[in-house]
């Protein structure tokens, strides 16, 4: 643990209120950073679902990396 600054940014915060309260915030944001899942069903061999994960990834970085 580091104490940069004036203030204690350790990353674990003690009081439970306070990390739920932070965790709330935090799933909050994860909707946001992802393109829009796509319902329904779908058959594919592994492979086929591997580039659909590296694609939906690729298209994650880009838009974090673009903000």
């Amino acid at each position: 643990m580091r104490i940069v600054g004036t203030q204690d940014r350790s990353e674990i915060e003690l009081d439970p209120v306070k990390a739920y309260r932070r965790g709330r915030e935090l799933d909050a944001l994860l909707p946001r950073t992802g393109p829009p899942v796509v319902r329904g069903v779908t058959r594919g061999t592994h492979e086929y679902f591997n580039r659909i994960d590296a694609e939906r990834q690729r298209q994650t970085a880009r838009a974090l990396n673009s903000a």
